[in-house]
């Protein structure tokens, strides 16, 4: 099947090794780019633009870069013209060049095997560079969640750390991870979580996720994939705890009563809507904590431990 993208780091290891034939790697690629950087400094200042001309595959293409579109590429490689494009963006990062912006022009340029390509050298930081890829314009490529979450975390957004480190700890991906084995799922809906995150309902998320963990519903995850935590799941669990608000915790009870094993998730949950998740949900645990027979028996047990006090 013909691909239609290439990961950032598919298309780093394909110039890389195209480094290595030319023996452009280590300490000789570092000092041949420091030259280069500190030539253009001296000669090649426009303005308030520091430009330089480049063999695309000296740059390099950072891992948290977007997918590269590939027929957008070949056209652009194929087609290459100054004029149409604006220079892509490059850092100088521990002695090597970094692509910052622009790596549809960096890459189409290296497949169709352009020597050299004119750049922009930023003079900035790290974060400063990503914050510029972050906020790129509505006309170029548009980006995707998980574009946006792998150079957010690159930054360390406090937002994107917090999301990470929560699905983390309970062993769950999320979309676009290149590392997936051995994880109970995958958490697909990044938007969701940021948003929930900046809105401080952090620990509302951990719970969703220590929920679905205690339910179990991740089971067999390569023949569902991992599909217990993708959106319509996570938001059909968010509406489920605000119904339930001051009761939570009753709530969770009845659901690990009445909805664990993955079983239960193929056949009543996994096919359904949102709505129609939250539906079902919420008349399950309505019931269970309605039930007469439950309350006769909490309240049995509420007056058993005060004469055992």
């Amino acid at each position: 099947m013909r691909r239609v993208y290439l990961k950032a780091k598919e298309a780093e290891k394909e110039m890389q090794e195209a480094r290595e034939n030319k023996e452009f790697t280590g300490k000789n690629e570092k000092l041949l780019i420091e030259n280069l950087v500190k030539s253009a400094k001296n000669n090649s200042r426009i303005g308030d633009k520091l430009l330089m001309v480049i063999d695309p595959m000296e740059i390099h293409i950072p891992d948290w870069q977007r997918r590269i579109k590939l027929e957008r590429a070949y056209s652009i490689g194929n087609n290459y013209n100054s004029y149409k494009w604006d220079e892509p963006k490059v850092l100088l990062y521990k002695g090597i060049l970094l692509c910052i912006d622009g790596q549809h022009r960096i890459y189409g340029a290296f497949k169709a095997k352009k020597d050299a390509v004119v750049v922009e050298v930023m003079e900035c930081s790290l974060e400063e560079a990503i914050d510029l890829f972050l906020s790129q314009s509505s006309d170029r490529a548009k980006m995707q969640p998980m574009d946006i979450y792998h150079a957010a975390l690159a930054a360390k957004k406090p937002e994107y750390v917090a999301l990470h480190d929560i699905c983390k700890k309970h062993n769950v991906a999320i979309k676009g991870d290149d590392e997936t084995e051995n994880v109970v799922g995958t958490f697909s809906s990044i938007s969701d979580g940021i948003n929930w995150i900046k809105g401080g309902k952090a620990e509302l998320l951990d719970s969703m996720l220590t929920l679905l963990g205690k339910l179990e519903w991740n089971g067999y995850a390569d023949t569902y994939n991992g599909k217990a935590y993708t959106a319509k799941i996570i938001r059909a669990l968010k509406s489920l705890y605000a119904y339930c608000e001051g009761r939570t915790d009753e709530m969770e009870e009845a659901m690990i009563n009445r909805c664990k094993g993955t079983e239960f998730f193929v056949d009543n949950i996994m096919t359904k809507t949102q709505a129609q998740i939250f539906d079902y949900l919420s008349e399950i645990v309505r019931y269970e904590m309605e039930s007469p027979f439950r309350n006769k028996a909490g309240k049995r047990k509420s007056k058993a431990k005060e004469k055992a006090m």
